[in-house]
């Protein structure tokens, strides 16, 4: 999922991130050679700036900054300093953490991402620009513009799911399977909702309305297995086949850089860990024309986050898949009585390359642009994953899953809702696919 216009600043403060590989001992700024040097804003990442500019690159501008953490680091006591090692690895300076030893992914060996792991090795402080503004800004547990350990207060609700994931094979079973527990066939801290819990804080970053309630769900049956792994050059989204070669996505999914139509690599249709119920690549796309990466107030215009994509084969022949529907008037009513039920499964961050779902949650408002606020419990790597409705014993597709949207009633007190873009939105273009009757 996307995020709302009131979080695009910080996140696109996070994109900004600029890998380096280099020592922490001293201060780092030594050229001025980005395009936004000597602007009276320091650009580099690392200090957290804004990440218009590559760590290195902006030294003047961010002279105080550099100043400022070189503080922080020799703060810290000299035999975690020591510890904590260099900042050698891939991953060193992308305000995330992946040192096992202090708590990290375990992305980088240990010793090799000191600076990401300096705050969680003292065990947290409120270092960074967005401390004390009531949103958890940390990586994987926030908006991830603050680094690792750097907003301690705002994040503490959040914080035992610190590089936590349900990327388990049997992850939602009701059963911790994480080693020490049950047969032990989890790894590390991939067997969450089974093994901490399902509650949830109502602020967190990834929104399950104060509760986890998704389960896996079996990719051999329909109509899970028209939903599939679609994998792009830069990540990943879900879409779902809607025709034998046709599959609804997401706009946003097919955004690359400087505005490029990302690459497709491939759609796998009932993807799950390394096997799928069938596979085809991409060989054409309609996106929504009038698409925009800004959110507009509700009601505004939001549901241009739509795209039909057409396979290379007849893959849904094989597979199956599930046909697009569109409200009539009795369905709006239902859905402003609250009865209208939905179910939705997507290939979320934190399952990785198996399918979770969440059955039988809520519309909750369906607004005239054809976008609509749900309850389904959607994330990231969500996008463009089907809200799909039974009608007359069929499961028909109503909506594709969008963007974190500003909170709204009656959820007032959640820091977003959950935009769907449903079929009004691009109905005729459906139907000139095709795909509508």
């Amino acid at each position: 999922m996307r995020f709302s216009t009131d979080s695009l600043t910080r996140l696109g403060f996070a994109l900004g991130v600029s890998l380096m590989i280099g020592l922490p001992g001293a201060a780092l700024a030594q050229e001025n050679t980005c395009r936004w040097a000597n602007d009276n804003e320091c650009d580099e990442a690392r200090y957290q700036g804004t990440g218009a500019c590559d760590n290195g690159t902006d030294a003047n501008d961010c002279r105080a900054e550099a100043a400022a953490w070189q503080r922080l680091m020799d703060a810290v006591p000299s035999a975690v300093r020591a510890s904590l090692g260099t900042d050698s690895c891939r991953w060193a300076n992308d305000r995330e953490c992946d040192d096992i030893n202090f708590g990290g992914t375990g992305a980088c060996s240990p010793g090799t991402d000191a600076s990401d792991c300096r705050a969680l090795a003292i065990g947290g402080d409120e270092s960074c620009r967005w401390a004390h503004d009531n949103e958890c800004d940390e990586p994987g547990i926030g908006t991830g513009v603050c680094t690792s350990g750097t907003d301690t207060s705002d994040c503490a609700a959040a914080a035992f799911l610190r590089n936590r994931s349900n990327n388990c094979e049997t992850a939602f079973n009701d059963i911790c399977e994480e080693p020490g527990s049950g047969r032990g066939s989890c790894r590390a801290y991939t067997d969450t909702a089974d093994c901490v819990g399902r509650d949830r804080p109502v602020t967190g970053r990834d929104h399950y309305f104060g509760h986890d309630d998704r389960v896996q769900v079996d990719v051999t049956q329909m109509p899970w297995r028209a939903v599939g792994l679609l994998t792009l050059e830069d990540g990943s989204c879900t879409a779902t086949l809607i025709a034998p070669r046709l599959i609804a996505t997401a706009a946003h999914c097919m955004q690359g850089e400087n505005g490029a139509m990302a690459k497709v690599v491939s759609f796998r249709a009932g993807a799950r860990g390394d096997t799928e119920q069938g596979r085809a690549g991409v060989i054409s796309s309609v996106v929504a024309p009038d698409y925009s990466d800004q959110s507009a107030p509700p009601n505004g215009g939001n549901g241009d986050d739509w795209a039909i994509l057409t396979l290379d084969r007849d893959l849904g022949t094989e597979i199956g898949f599930v046909r697009p529907y569109v409200f009539d008037k009795t369905d709006l009513s239902a859905i402003r009585a609250g009865t209208f039920m939905v179910s939705q499964a997507g290939y979320s961050w934190d399952t990785g390359g198996y399918l979770s779902g969440h059955m039988d949650c809520r519309i909750l408002t369906a607004y005239r642009d054809g976008s609509m606020i749900h309850t389904c419990d959607t994330t990231r790597g969500d996008s463009g994953s089907p809200i799909l409705h039974q009608i007359n014993g069929e499961w028909r597709l109503i909506a594709v899953d969008s963007q974190f949207f500003d909170a709204q009633p009656p959820f007032p007190q959640m820091s977003s809702s959950h935009l769907a873009v449903d079929t009004r939105a691009f109905a005729d273009a459906l139907r000139r696919a095709g795909a509508l009757n």
